[in-house]
């Protein structure tokens, strides 16, 4: 059986949009829903994002990056996180730090972001540094 080898990701300016190499996270279990829709006097869509942190090891964990794909390009404007990267197009990354324990639950918090109609959130995966700096 050969050794689990995790994915680099490499930055490349001179592409017109991110290429994401992700076979999921090896702890986190993440979801994510939109739970408001543009309306008058408000022209963004506000999504619940969820995280579980299960690690078999047992290690703490104090950062995480959300990656989230939708159907049609956004612009990110807010979260409890910090935004990595441009925060436009189909795929924006978030990165959180929160103190996780080995089993852990995690509400990340509304993400909100602007979109034409019919934006659906297409993917949600969160990834651990595998370190909370103090264990």
């Amino acid at each position: 059986m050969q050794e689990y080898a995790k994915p680099i990701v490499l930055e490349n300016e001179e592409l017109s949009e991110g290429v994401y190499a992700a076979s999921g996270s090896d702890c986190y279990t993440a979801s994510g829903y939109i739970h408001q829709t543009p309306e008058t006097g408000r022209g963004d869509y506000r999504i619940q994002l969820n995280a579980k942190h299960a690690a078999t090891d047992s290690h703490h964990s104090g950062c995480q990056i959300a990656t989230l794909t939708f159907n049609q390009p956004v612009v990110y404007k807010s979260s409890n996180g910090s935004i990595c990267g441009t925060g436009t197009g189909n795929t924006i990354e978030i990165e959180y730090g929160y103190h996780n324990n080995g089993n852990d639950n995690i509400g990340l918090g509304d993400v909100i972001v602007e979109a034409d109609a019919g934006l659906a959130l297409t993917n949600v995966i969160v990834y651990c540094n595998h370190d909370c700096g103090q264990h």
